[in-house]
């Protein structure tokens, strides 16, 4: 493959893995999301996973002294090598996201024979079939459609793509790094209102040991403070709750959409608040999705 084919591929296969992401949330969930960790039509994990398995069974082939063609190869070998590197991948992007935002966007957990919730048994078969059936059924087709493209407009068109692609890739990165200021900036106001709370009770506690006249001249003051704190304190909570489920379409909001069982190691506990409050929005709005 020449990086022309390798540019287009990716592009593609990206695409066609977000349309079978959508697809499949769509029916075992009953709604249309865009499940990509990018805000666009691309899930580029499927481009790198046919990419690789696409330039292994041409090394492989090279290496053993045959044709590494997929047009030659058997079904089986491309299930096995599917299973493999589609997995692998899956594992890598899994562990770099949560190295990099703190966050787990999949979990595989509840599943038998996962590997710490980031790949099973049961998506890795899916994967390897899939991969299969692409590369033996629909990649002889796409080929031949890439090839017909003249190469000079074929070079503009995936200048464009890349461009989009690289700010998608920019703007996503941001949005989530953003995201996790917020749970902090959340995580530390809750924190406030515990410590308020425990404040208060310990004033409670020395007042009790004046004379009962005292007490209550001191409790009325002390709650009234008390209460107007921690309305304060409720709405910053309340503001940066609605500014990130602002636009579920993109950005904060669409990362909770599309991740309705994403793990937060750090500020897993605002990370629920968020989700609760999103199905309260849900069931105000009728049921309506934000798709």
């Amino acid at each position: 493959m020449s990086i022309y084919d390798i540019l287009w591929f990716f592009m593609i296969y990206a695409l066609i893995g977000w349309a079978i992401e959508v697809s499949y949330h769509a029916v075992t969930m009953g709604k249309v999301v865009n499940r990509g960790f990018l805000n666009g039509p691309v899930c580029p994990v499927y481009g790198c996973g046919v990419i690789s398995v696409l330039a292994v069974v041409r090394w492989v082939g090279e290496a053993l002294g045959f044709s590494g063609n997929i047009e030659t190869a058997s079904t089986p070998i491309l299930f096995l090598v599917g299973i493999c590197f589609a997995t692998t991948i899956e594992l890598l992007a899994g562990v770099l996201l949560d190295m990099l935002f703190h966050a787990r966007w999949w979990d595989y957990s509840k599943e038998r024979f996962n590997f710490r919730g980031y790949i099973c048994l049961k998506f890795s078969i899916i994967w390897g079939l899939a991969i299969a059936f692409v590369l033996r059924v629909v990649h002889p087709g796409i080929k031949k459609i890439v090839d017909l493209i003249p190469v000079t407009f074929a070079c503009i068109i995936l200048v464009i793509l890349y461009l989009v692609f690289l700010l998608d890739l920019v703007m996503t990165t941001l949005s989530v790094l953003k995201l996790n200021k917020q749970l902090e900036m959340m995580k530390e106001l809750q924190d406030s209102i515990l410590k308020l709370s425990d404040g208060m009770s310990e004033v409670i506690a020395e007042g009790t040991l004046h004379t009962v006249r005292k007490l209550e001249e001191g409790q009325d003051k002390v709650k009234e403070g008390y209460e107007e704190k921690k309305k304060e304190l409720e709405e910053k909570i309340e503001h940066i709750q609605k500014s990130i489920l602002y636009h579920r379409l993109f950005g904060m909001g669409r990362i909770f959409m599309a991740f309705p069982e994403m793990q937060h190691r750090r500020y897993q506990d605002m990370v629920d608040k968020i989700r609760k409050r999103l199905g309260g929005m849900a069931e105000n709005d009728g049921g309506r999705h934000y798709e």
